[in-house]
């Protein structure tokens, strides 16, 4: 079995290693509805051709990268120049402020 978490840990570090960031430092609302409509539609064939164009490779030791899709949006927001340090500020408040809106959630605790 795949532990979700483990694997989302893994790919946050990977992205955090190459760009900085992680995919939850930019919001979804940041991309334009082509950028959507693009990853939407990606299939593998296209997300290796999308990322080579970019200078980057999507295919590891044992063939494509499990998170290709997760690879390409991150690809795409660097491409739209969206790695910033106000969106990534942004989108931590936002997600800070979706915890505490929960029932018997007192406080957040955030490694920075």
């Amino acid at each position: 079995a795949v532990d979700d978490d483990q694997f989302d840990r893994e790919f946050n570090a990977v992205c955090q290693s190459i760009w900085g960031y992680t995919i939850d430092d930019i919001s979804d609302d940041l991309f334009a509805a082509e950028d959507h409509h693009f990853l939407d539609t990606l299939d593998e064939a296209h997300a290796r051709i999308f990322a080579a164009e970019q200078g980057y490779d999507l295919v590891g030791e044992t063939g494509m990268l499990t998170d290709w899709w997760g690879f390409c949006w991150m690809i795409l927001a660097e491409k739209r120049g969206l790695l910033t340090a106000e969106n990534r500020a942004a989108a931590r408040a936002a997600i800070e402020e979706k915890y505490l809106a929960a029932p018997n959630v007192i406080g957040v605790i955030i490694g920075r």
